[in-house]
């Protein structure tokens, strides 16, 4: 039996660990998007009075103009850039594993600088510290669930990334239903460490990435961890592994007798020598080395156009402004009109992660992308024309077309063009840029729904179609084929790092 036939539980299991750290970045991205009126205002006072809990130096409410809650709230995508640019080194120097471990003492470190926070600037770098655990994790988890993955489930096991994280929005919209209280806003931020709790005692039991312990020539190590990754045979994969690491070879290598094995047993693997590994296991290139070589420049350019178009396309300016879009039709309603369109992003998320393995990485991207843009300009109608039925059903189709491609697709893909030695550098830039245009969305979009008007989503209307028409032209499909199939498609696999470094 083949070693990718059939999905073995425990690397399920792994992908849930790991994606925990989405769950928390979605459960601090929407933590105060309900209870944020209780957070600027104390109870029963004018907004700018500052009123302090019975006995305590806590005050009930931070009192902050609009425009500083949306800068101190935006702090969250400058964590996530800085998240980011720390995860290549962190996550080749420690592992895929042992790195996420490590960096769950940011979500900590913020929670309880927010749920103590007295002034702006101290609930600002709480949100920082949130933010970088967040950035870290998306680039990390998107890395980690691709090497782990047989090539036939790995589309849809890389988009638990994104169906945790808008669990957590979910779930965190909820807890904020009930805890809008000056008390209860403390409540929520601190709550945001339960998912980080979790990962670090379950974290030390699941795999670390084969692939990366090829890396670092740590060859025995990495053999036992695909035999607990894997049913069946396991020759095949691990031999193109070794070849795709140590730049040895285009062609896929079978065992010794020509066909694969029939247990779990390395015994007619192809000798790998040592220092061989040694000569080029421990390479991990910087971003200026991969922009050094041509094919991978061109395929990180490709990748950070894909992020790009994950944020430019308008999905935060809706979600973040759903609600006062929604409050001119539907009142003191509206916030469950919100919360709807969060259950629809986790349905449409599970949609998504049956499909990617069928129809492939690269349709759904231009579905998506072309859906966004019918849809804003329906929804511009509904607004422009006050027709109440239209923005709501205009809203939640552009959030639907937004979850099953442009919303997942981006992680998934990302991971898989790339080769071991290059991954790290190359999610961390595409990464950024994706952290750098949420940060630019949420800084620009309230003077440009001032300054357009209804008319404000034809500019993503714009963006949709142009980046769809790149999609469709630029990105190669990845669908249920191999790193290693992929290295060679896309002109990698030759690479001699040697002429490089």
């Amino acid at each position: 039996m083949s070693s990718t036939e059939k999905l073995r539980p425990f690397v399920f299991f792994c992908v849930c660990i790991a994606s925990l750290g989405a769950f928390n970045n979605g459960m601090n991205t929407s933590a105060l998007n309900i209870p944020g009126d209780v957070l600027t205002t104390c109870p029963g006072q004018p907004f700018g009075v500052k009123t302090y809990y019975p006995n305590s130096p806590l005050p009930q409410c931070i009192p902050m103009s609009s425009w500083v809650l949306g800068a101190a709230t935006g702090m969250f995508a400058v964590g996530g850039l800085l998240g980011c640019l720390v995860a290549s080194w962190m996550a080749a120097r420690f592992g895929r594993r042992d790195s996420m471990l490590m960096m769950n003492v940011t979500f900590f470190i913020g929670a309880i600088l927010l749920s103590l926070s007295t002034e702006p600037g101290q609930f600002a770098v709480g949100r920082i510290f949130v933010g970088i655990g967040s950035g870290f994790m998306t680039v990390v988890i998107s890395m980690y669930i691709s090497e782990i993955s047989p090539p036939k489930y790995r589309g849809a096991l890389g988009s638990c990334l994104q169906l945790f994280l808008t669990i957590g929005i979910l779930i965190i919209q909820l807890i904020g239903l009930g805890l809008s209280t000056a008390v209860g806003w403390r409540i929520v931020v601190i709550i945001t460490v339960a998912p980080a709790i979790i990962q670090m005692i379950c974290l030390p039991f699941c795999a670390r990435s084969p692939r990366w312990l090829i890396s670092k020539n740590r060859i025995d190590e990495a053999r036992v961890q695909l035999m607990r990754l894997r049913h069946g045979d396991v020759q095949e994969e691990f031999s193109d592994m070794i070849l795709s690491l140590t730049q040895g070879a285009n062609e896929p290598k079978k065992s010794a007798s020509g066909e694969p094995g029939d247990k779990d047993s390395f015994e007619d693997v192809p000798a790998v020598e040592s220092n061989n590994m040694a000569a080029g296991g421990e390479k991990s290139l910087s971003l200026r080395q991969i922009f050094g070589i041509r094919v991978l420049l061109i395929l990180t350019l490709k990748m950070m156009v894909v992020h790009m178009s994950s944020q430019l396309t308008g999905i935060n300016a809706v979600m973040y402004y759903s609600t006062t879009i929604f409050q001119g039709a539907f009142g003191d309603t509206a916030k469950y009109v919100t919360i709807g369109s969060s259950g629809l992003n986790i349905v449409m998320t599970i949609i998504a992660l049956g499909l990617v393995d069928r129809l492939g990485r690269k349709i759904l991207l231009v579905v998506s992308a072309y859906g966004m843009t019918v849809w804003s300009v329906l929804m511009t109608v509904g607004v422009a024309k006050d027709i109440p039925a239209l923005q709501v059903v205009s809203i939640y189709f552009f959030i639907a077309a937004y979850a099953i491609g442009l919303g997942v697709i981006p992680f998934v893909i990302n991971a898989e063009v790339f080769p071991t030695y290059a991954v790290s550098s190359s999610s961390s830039i595409a990464l950024v840029v994706n952290w750098l245009c949420n940060f630019i969305i949420g800084l620009i979009f309230p003077a440009l729904m001032d300054a357009c008007g209804a008319y404000v989503f034809l500019i993503f209307t714009g963006i949709s179609a142009v980046c769809g028409t790149f999609i469709l032209l630029f990105i190669p499909e990845t669908k249920q084929k191999s790193i290693e199939e992929l290295g060679r498609e896309l002109g990698w696999a030759s690479i001699r790092l040697e002429d490089y470094i």
